[in-house]
């Protein structure tokens, strides 16, 4: 990024495995892949993603085993990852541990994190996926997924976290409907020391994506509720029109941290292998979209109204 955006660079593998695909279409995959949690491909129409995105449960790539059954009327995943999505390079003003894809609970770092001292990282983490598909005008998903995993503390104290969703998805002719519920909770063991402001040092966790790490609540609840319309025809090249409102919210299950909060409104197209978004995005304690990096967690009270900010974009993909 230029000097106007902070002046600083960093890599990331996305994703990267091998697989094999058996006689009753059931596949295998071994390496970097997405864990199979909740709405699949995506709890979100837009390209900022959802709360569960920036919490570590959608659009999250770990390393390990994913099963996943052949298509069909029910059908399930399973996945084991001994290790998260790992870290990669960055310049010197990126958080080392950081420097990732996939929101992970990672180690916080001194100078470009909080200074809390937590080590945390994921390992051992076993996911599974169930989904109904029901036939009809409708076109209706039901699904149920479950998480469990360790968290290393770095200091032979490892603990553990869970985490539950029910989720449905259905396409009534031009309008399409994703809702999602879901519960987490990142059991810890900090040290007394090992906080920032005051705060309860297990109330909290640190993740880490994108070269910098925040606090997120320990406990919470995630709500989604998604809506989109297709509209048919073309205006010159392009094609494609999706008109959506994506809202989700982060309601802690910690004493005195506030909800937080994200809707997205917008409109996505394509022009062969273009793809473009226009987004008009609304913010309260996320962040992405507001002034509080550690909105996830606890948040001052001057940071209590919404953020606008706007998303204009062009991806080629090929």
């Amino acid at each position: 990024y230029p000097k106007g955006q902070g002046d600083y660079s960093q890599h990331f593998l996305h994703h990267g495995w091998a697989g094999m695909r058996f006689a009753d279409k059931s596949t295998l995959h071994v390496g970097l892949d997405k864990i199979p949690f909740g709405l699949s491909p995506f709890a979100s129409n837009n390209f900022y993603e959802s709360i569960a995105f920036y919490t570590g449960f959608e659009d999250t790539y770990d390393l390990g085993v994913t099963y996943a059954s052949r298509p069909g009327p029910l059908e399930w995943q399973i996945g084991f990852y001994p290790r998260d999505g790992g870290s990669y390079g960055g310049s010197s003003n990126t958080a080392a541990a950081s420097n990732r894809y996939s929101f992970n609970i990672v180690p916080d770092d001194n100078i470009q994190g909080y200074a809390t001292g937590q080590k945390d990282s994921e390992r051992n983490t076993l996911v599974a996926r169930i989904a109904w598909h029901l036939d009809g005008p409708a076109n209706m998903e039901i699904g149920v997924s479950g998480l469990t995993g360790e968290i290393r503390n770095g200091a032979g104290a490892d603990s553990r976290r869970n985490a539950f969703a029910v989720h449905y998805k259905g396409t009534h002719g031009p309008v399409s409907v994703m809702l999602q519920a879901m519960r987490y909770s990142n059991q810890t063991n900090h040290s007394a020391t090992q906080t920032y402001g005051g705060l309860d040092p297990n109330s909290f966790v640190m993740l880490g994506a994108f070269g910098y790490p925040y606090p997120v609540a320990s406990k919470g609840d995630i709500y989604i509720v998604n809506v989109s319309h297709d509209i048919p025809g073309t205006i010159g090249p392009f094609t494609g029109f999706k008109v959506y409102n994506d809202y989700s919210i982060l309601r802690k299950r910690v004493s005195n941290y506030k909800d937080s909060q994200q809707n997205v409104t917008g409109v996505s197209f394509s022009a062969g292998k273009w793809f473009c978004y226009a987004d008009f995005m609304l913010g309260k304690h996320q962040p992405y979209m507001s002034p509080d990096f550690g909105g996830l967690a606890s948040t001052p009270a001057k940071y209590d109204g919404f953020t606008r900010r706007i998303n204009l974009q062009a991806g080629y993909y090929f």
